[in-house]
């Protein structure tokens, strides 16, 4: 019997502390084929990951206990590590509306919290190459 051929995967890392916006990323995840979600809950686990692992995208939070989220993207932008061109889509409180290639910033999407269900599923898709990134 021919096996069919798996979807491929993508390596997604979150860095999130609370556990309640870990666990809505998670449900919305399992809708994204192919997604394999790591968690980390503060910004040096984060930092630490991104320096030892290679990911597809990195989803992370603005306000991480340890080290900021905008310290992670500039160190990584700023380095020649192995996911320093990894696409980063950052979340915070304190961003009014959905936002895309916001200039200076360093990552390619930026989303309001609490998340929108569809929007962030879509932003994901999109920066894993399976959709417009609008």
């Amino acid at each position: 019997m021919k096996e069919l051929p798996s979807a491929p995967r993508h390596r997604v890392l979150l860095a999130e502390d609370d556990i309640i916006s870990q666990q809505i990323v998670h449900v919305l995840l399992q809708g994204v084929e192919g997604v394999e979600l790591r968690i980390v809950s503060d910004g040096r686990a984060a930092l630490e990951a991104v320096l030892t692992d290679q990911y597809d995208l990195l989803i992370l939070d603005q306000n991480l206990p340890e080290i900021t989220g905008d310290r992670i993207v500039r160190h990584l932008r700023a380095g020649n590590t192995r996911n320093s061109g990894t696409p980063i889509l950052r979340f915070s409180a304190e961003i009014d509306g959905p936002g895309h290639r916001q200039s200076g910033t360093g990552v390619e999407a930026l989303l309001p919290k609490p998340l929108a269900g569809e929007v962030f599923v879509d932003t994901v898709r999109a920066l894993l190459g399976r959709g417009p990134l609008s």
